[in-house]
């Protein structure tokens, strides 16, 4: 029996894992009672349950909206469609949703693929590095004459997720253990954010803010945002709206200082 590199043998290895190729056995040794087969389906099972523990760890609601059945065979398929790639698992499942938006039956209701994507969200939220969070006190300490030119960043927690169905809602109502509503169009746009107290937080946002976050993510300033507002509320004191979201995104935590 020729040797193999570390590198082959775990090539070798890895093939068995995924596709079930069986050129691994030969390096097996075998060890009482247990033959080399039942020892590598040993391996093999404690792989995939590795696996779906991930995914059940990362998507708790969207387990709870499957059921059992539909959960394994999706678990099962997407294993075998996207096999570990990394030594860490926490990016393992991040093609999650888009496994269920493209492979039936999961694809024939896209509400699922919505979830998945929520949850993932709310881990990148979660797991974002911190930055030093804007407060009032700063903002009452910037010159006047330097606010037009002014531009906010936020914070890295910050996600901005647009729904096509009741996503958001259906995943409150399993968290609360309540059976949801039957899944409907409701295109709506979500913000996510890790707060002050390092706690998830999400909310829905209107047109406006969302246009508002929108442009100063684009990098434009706080003149131009009073700009896109004087376009939509000419009947309002703009700077004074512009101030009142900027003191709502200063309280929430989702600015920070530069």
């Amino acid at each position: 029996m020729s040797k193999l590199s570390l590198h082959s043998l775990q090539q070798q290895m890895m093939n068995y894992l995924i596709d079930d190729k069986a050129d691994i056995a030969q390096h097996v040794v075998e060890h009482g009672s247990i033959n080399r087969t039942a020892r590598l389906h040993i391996y093999k099972n404690a792989y995939r349950m590795r696996l779906k523990e991930t995914i059940e760890n990362d998507h708790q609601m969207l387990g709870m909206y499957l059921g059992d059945d539909l959960f394994e065979q999706m678990v099962s398929g997407y294993v075998t469609a996207y096999p570990s790639n990394k030594t860490s698992l926490r990016n393992f499942a991040d093609a999650l949703p888009n496994f269920l938006a493209n492979h039936t039956p999961f694809k024939n209701h896209p509400i699922i693929s919505e979830l998945a994507h929520f949850e993932r969200l709310l881990m990148v939220a979660f797991d974002a590095k911190d930055a030093a969070r804007f407060t009032r006190q700063r903002l009452l300490e910037i010159p006047h004459e330097q606010w037009p030119s002014l531009v906010f960043r936020f914070h890295p927690s910050v996600q901005i997720a647009a729904f096509n169905f009741n996503t958001v809602e259906t995943w409150q109502a399993l968290k609360q253990q309540h059976a949801p509503e039957p899944a409907k169009h409701a295109a709506n746009v979500w913000l996510l954010w890790r707060n002050n107290e390092r706690l998830t937080q999400f909310r829905s946002l209107s047109q406006q803010e969302h246009s508002l976050i929108s442009l100063m993510l684009s990098g434009d300033n706080f003149a131009q945002l009073c700009e896109q507002l004087l376009s939509q509320s000419s009947d309002e004191d703009i700077s004074q709206l512009a101030l009142n979201y900027l003191l709502s995104w200063v309280d929430d935590g989702i600015l920070i200082n530069q």
